[in-house]
């Protein structure tokens, strides 16, 4: 009995201690989160901004979108296929544009890509993402080097995904091209 006893205090123990350990881990990040908001609660550039792209089109909702330690602020409308949402900071800045799209208007590379994953006749929606980018060259001593970031100020990877902000130390700060 006394084993067990023993045996119990030391789970305990072992998953306290994980999840401290899963709490240091997250420790700087910022957490996620989505709300809808009125047309009102959205700050006047970020609005604009919305309408611009809008093109006169009704907005059906807004969200206010807390990611990355920045608030974004995003608008639906519907445009020629579908459903629209267009993402800005609060300063106004666009960030992203996300438009349903038919599946027979995307390319032949994107639909066969789809394929050999989900399985040829597989349905499915499709959307497509136009993210805005700032792309800087400069020079550090002697080589050329080039900086992408978000328009929160994330350093974004080539590859796809989404940095940390410029400052934050990583392993490739020293990519040249």
């Amino acid at each position: 009995m006394r084993n067990l006893g023993i045996a119990i205090v030391v789970g305990l123990a072992v998953t306290g201690l994980g999840a401290l350990a899963l709490r240091a881990q997250s420790g700087g990040q910022q957490e996620e989160s989505e709300k809808a908001v009125k047309e009102s609660e959205v700050p006047p550039a970020a609005l604009a901004t919305m309408k611009k792209v809008a093109n006169g089109a009704s907005f059906t909702e807004f969200a206010e979108e807390k990611e990355h330690g920045t608030t974004f602020y995003e608008g639906s409308f519907k445009g020629p296929a579908g459903k629209v949402d267009v993402l800005v900071t609060a300063a106004g800045d666009l960030v992203e544009i996300e438009e349903e799209v038919a599946g027979d208007s995307v390319p032949g590379s994107v639909r066969g890509a789809f394929e050999k994953v989900a399985g040829a006749g597989t349905k499915a929606t499709f959307e497509k993402k136009t993210v805005l980018l700032y792309e800087a060259h400069f020079k550090k001593g002697e080589k050329g080097q080039e900086l992408i970031l978000t328009p929160d100020g994330r350093k974004y990877d080539e590859g796809g995904e989404k940095g940390k902000k410029e400052g934050d130390k990583d392993d490739d700060d020293d990519d040249h091209r």
